[in-house]
């Protein structure tokens, strides 16, 4: 999918904020403390889970990592260098991770970004699994406190980005209701049954992490 992820990070780059280049160097620099910080969150991923490790970065990390240019490619790649080894268990580098499973990685892990970057400005309710990259893995979602929740896999989120890749960002960053009822028509035609209305959403690591 790294064709469609930038076709879609590219068509909605207009209505993305853009960190420039002295600023984004110097996030770059913030990330690298935080990977070197967060050794024992990456070393324990899937005892701690996923959201747990998305709650340390702030939100200047998460905005340059979905930024469609040179820059968010710099700081997507060093996320990625850490995150994947840390999802398949292992943070020593003594096993190389393939390609592949890099860019498995990158295609699934850079929209929970995005998911996260709108859950902090309380656009949408968000539960990532421990391991999103996992194809048994659930992420639940709701639109809004008006909408039933969803639960769709990794395959569907990237349908999801697919489909509506700029809806998602339109809703995330500023909340737009427009955007809003297009994702939701998106999650309901790909999983009407598995909608689970009427449960209330349980707190991630990450929420708990950032509040």
């Amino acid at each position: 999918m790294p064709g469609n992820k930038n076709r879609i990070l590219a068509r909605a780059k207009q209505q993305i904020p853009r960190i420039r280049a002295a600023e984004a160097a110097k996030i770059l620099k913030q990330c690298e403390h935080l990977l070197k910080d967060s050794r024992e969150v990456l070393a324990g991923l899937h005892r701690f889970g996923f959201a747990e490790f998305l709650g340390c970065m702030s939100e200047d990390i998460l905005r340059l990592a979905i930024q469609p240019d040179a820059w968010g490619e710099r700081m997507r790649a060093r996320l990625m260098s850490d995150i994947a080894p840390a999802l398949q268990g292992d943070v020593s580098g003594q096993h190389a991770v393939s390609i592949d499973d890099i860019v498995h990685c990158a295609n699934v892990v850079t929209p929970c970004f995005l998911l996260e970057l709108g859950r902090r400005k309380r656009h949408i309710e968000v539960e990532l699994p421990s391991d999103p990259t996992d194809s048994s893995a659930r992420f639940r979602l709701r639109m809004s406190e008006s909408y039933p929740f969803h639960s769709i896999n990794n395959e569907q989120l990237l349908q999801l980005v697919a489909q509506r890749g700029e809806e998602l960002v339109g809703l995330c960053y500023f909340g737009d209701q427009e955007s809003r009822a297009s994702v939701e028509t998106e999650l309901d035609s790909q999983s009407p049954a598995r909608n689970l209305k009427g449960r209330p959403c349980r707190s991630s690591t990450a929420s708990k992490a950032t509040q």
